[in-house]
């Protein structure tokens, strides 16, 4: 059965913002940013440990995508952007 959580991003401090995560027991680094220029949000993913990055991009509302290892492209977790906009980055984690 799969476990949901929501990414966290706090609205107060808006966009750039970093935040830390455990999923897993494994700990990531999010950084968000707001695209001025398209007018989106985008999510940069980093494990921990090795500061790997697993994913950038745009958070497209109701889009999941995996975040997969790089070397082994075992699905570490899946993310989907639920309610994005340039105050808020409600993403939810899937495991």
């Amino acid at each position: 059965m799969a476990v949901v959580d929501v990414l966290p991003f706090d609205p107060k401090l808006g966009y750039p913002q970093r935040q830390k995560v455990l999923i897993n027991g494994v700990a990531y680094q999010l950084f968000y940013r707001w695209n001025y220029i398209g007018n989106f949000a985008v999510l940069r993913i980093r494990r921990v440990e090795d500061g790997e990055l697993l994913f950038e991009g745009k958070l497209t509302v109701k889009n999941p995508f995996e975040i997969k290892d790089s070397f082994t492209h075992e699905v570490l977790f899946t993310i989907l952007p639920w309610q994005v906009d340039s105050k808020q980055a409600e993403v939810w984690v899937f495991v």
